[in-house]
């Protein structure tokens, strides 16, 4: 741990999964885990990703299902923070973070990031680790959504309101709950979304390109995800789409060949999980 960190903490087990913790500057509590406990981690992160791209349709569905509810309902509110992950890719986001950072994500985002036109809406705002996201989108559905949540009162975005009229911030915990349990896979997280999308995003630029590179698979991800290459490359890329890059480009071309269509998946995204299911 940095000698500036306070409150620190040390494992008296060399083998222990959790090594020390520690607090920032700024006071967050950051934590330094044993590299075979990470490893393993990553490695059930990645297992659980063919079972998520497989349910992806059934996620879809239920999302725009409980679109179909009011504004205020607590099913609406969280199936439209799944939504903005799903078209947009931003992090779920943490209050403490946007109390001590000033940095947001889909469930902290307040209304002043959010500005609604005729063309569309975009989004603009800090999310973790200092980065800006500027979104625009042409988006019906994703419209009609935030402009309804928009005209609730409070200045959150995303939230709900309870039995005695009082309004709810929708919170990490709540979207996280309903993705599992759409998945069917008590590991299925937001981040597991943004994890499927950067691989998507990678997995077309090795689709795309005559000779893809790590480095542009990391640039794919990382724009589809508004973060940088190395974190797209450490935490959002399957690394069955990095070895894939380095097939023949005849290789490459063949795993989208007669991809039978499926309601709800784009073609990258068959092809992704024509790959992942081997």
């Amino acid at each position: 741990m940095p000698p500036a960190y306070e409150d620190v903490w040390i494992c008296p087990r060399p083998d222990g999964h959790l090594q020390a913790t520690g607090r920032d500057a700024r006071l967050r509590k950051q934590y330094r885990y044993h590299p075979d406990w990470t490893a393993f981690q990553a490695e059930k992160k990645y297992a659980g990703l063919p079972a998520f791209g497989a349910a992806l349709p059934r996620i879809r569905r239920a999302i725009l299902r409980d679109l179909q509810g009011e504004a205020g309902d607590q099913a609406f509110a969280i199936a439209a923070v799944l939504l903005l992950i799903d078209r947009l890719s931003i992090r779920v986001g943490n209050p403490a973070y946007a109390s001590l950072n000033g940095s947001f994500g889909a469930t902290t985002l307040r209304r002043r990031h959010l500005k609604l036109t005729a063309a569309g809406l975009r989004l603009d705002y800090t999310a973790k680790g200092g980065q800006r996201v500027r979104a625009a989108v042409a988006d019906r559905t994703l419209n009609r959504v935030l402009t309804a949540l928009d005209d609730l009162p409070g200045q959150s975005l995303a939230k709900w309101v309870d039995a005695e009229g009082a309004t709810r911030p929708v919170t990490s915990d709540q979207v996280n709950a309903r993705l599992a349990g759409l998945v069917g896979d008590a590991g299925a997280t937001a981040k597991t979304f943004r994890t499927w999308n950067g691989s998507v995003a990678a997995l077309e630029a090795a689709l795309s390109e005559e000779n893809p590179s790590i480095r542009s698979l990391s640039q794919a991800a990382a724009s589809r995800l508004h973060n940088t290459p190395t974190v797209a490359r450490g935490s959002y890329i399957h690394p069955q789409v990095i070895d894939f890059a380095s097939e023949s480009l005849d290789i490459r071309a063949a795993l989208t060949l007669d991809l039978p269509p499926v309601q709800g998946l784009r073609l990258p995204e068959r092809a992704l999980l024509r790959l992942l299911e081997g």
